[in-house]
């Protein structure tokens, strides 16, 4: 039996939609545990009890505050080790039926056929995205960034993505959405839980793969927030989701420069299956050898952040040369686990970036953040 984890707060009009959906196309065993972060809007719990009436709960979590790391906490305390997969659904979203007799199944499926795939979301229905004009009218005393923002403009899923071939069951245009999502719980204990960019990034650093399930679909409710909820706040909202963020967390846990509890020193070296790889410095170069050039090897620093600008990315250290066997890479696309693109005349890590098979390794080192001590 899977557990699937359902977040919540207000908007009932969503929630009733979303636990339809659940109710209807779950299919097979699963243990549904509702999570509220204190919804203030009383018919929440109406609409609660009426799925509790139809028993599609194990348990419903009433939680005292709008917090996201309660909510992340409330999950992982409730995995075992028995746990290998896990589900998670946002209560905006409804899943919509498919090829499959049961979304859970079909996704866990695909899980256990690629071990190496660590998390697995589902396609965005297109048809729910408002067209910008149409929102501006609806809303013409407000800015436009912000009735953009209420519409998700930027949102990668207006590009409408397919897959190379209608064969294809899993792609990967860009990080999943964490609005439905099926987890290996040992791949998140070793990226740690985080926002669904975040962890689609340390996840791929950290060797495993991220998808898509082109079978499975939903519609994304809050596209509709215009209509049904044009108060909504997106701004507190933004706020609750960068609490997920590594960097969020790592503040909640205290970091930063006042607390005086991070460092500049980053700790470079290589890792490889044979053990880890101190540089021999040489003037602005740090030099690396190994013993074998078959091998893996990533780039190993500490990850921090660049306190005191907007940049929410988790950073390991920025490289304005990179030499593998005497050959200049550090613009190459052969360089993606663990490595952001590139920027004008250098390019950052995220802490943990693999590196193409070498004896030699030379890097020169252009820009360091703060680090958590």
């Amino acid at each position: 039996m899977y557990k699937v984890f359902v977040s919540s707060r207000n908007r009932p009009l969503y929630l009733w939609a979303c636990l339809d959906s659940l109710h209807r196309l779950t299919r097979s065993a699963a243990a549904i545990t509702l999570i509220d972060s204190a919804s203030d809007d009383m018919q929440v719990r109406e609409v609660v009890r009426g799925f509790e009436r139809r028993g599609l709960f194990r348990e419903i979590v009433w939680l005292p505050a709008n917090e996201i790391g309660a909510v992340i906490r409330e999950i992982a305390s409730r995995l075992t080790q028995e746990d290998e997969l896990f589900g998670f659904i946002e209560a905006d979203t409804v899943i919509l039926p498919g090829a499959f007799d049961c979304w859970l199944a079909h996704m866990t499926g695909l899980m256990h056929d690629d071990p190496g795939l660590a998390m697995l979301g589902s396609l965005v229905d297109p048809g729910d995205f408002v067209d910008p004009v149409q929102a501006l009218r609806l809303e013409p005393g407000r800015p436009p960034h912000d009735v953009g923002d209420m519409i998700y403009y930027g949102d990668p899923g207006r590009q409408d993505h397919r897959p190379d071939t209608p064969e294809q069951l899993v792609f990967s245009p860009h990080n999943p959405s964490g609005r439905l999502l099926v987890l290996r719980r040992e791949a998140i204990l070793q990226a740690g839980h985080a926002s669904d960019s975040d962890l689609h990034d340390n996840l791929r650093a950290l060797g495993y793969r991220t998808g898509i399930s082109t079978r499975v679909r939903h519609r994304h409710l809050s596209l509709l927030n215009i209509f049904d909820y044009p108060r909504y706040d997106m701004t507190a909202r933004h706020e609750y989701m960068r609490g997920a963020t590594y960097r969020g967390q790592a503040e909640a846990r205290g970091f930063s420069r006042e607390a005086q509890s991070w460092t500049r020193e980053p700790d470079i070296h290589l890792l490889t299956p044979q053990g880890r790889i101190e540089p021999e410095r040489d003037g602005p170069w740090l030099r690396f050898s190994l013993a074998e050039a078959g091998g893996p090897a990533w780039l190993m620093s500490r990850r921090g952040f660049a306190l005191g600008t907007a940049d929410q990315r988790p950073l390991g250290i920025a490289i304005d040369r990179l030499l593998v066997d005497g050959e200049d890479m550090l613009r190459s696309t052969a360089l993606a686990a663990g490595w952001y693109a590139p920027e004008e005349g250098w390019r950052w890590t995220a802490g943990r970036a693999e590196l193409p098979p070498a004896r030699e390794v030379a890097l020169r080192l252009t820009g360091v953040v703060d680090y958590e001590a």
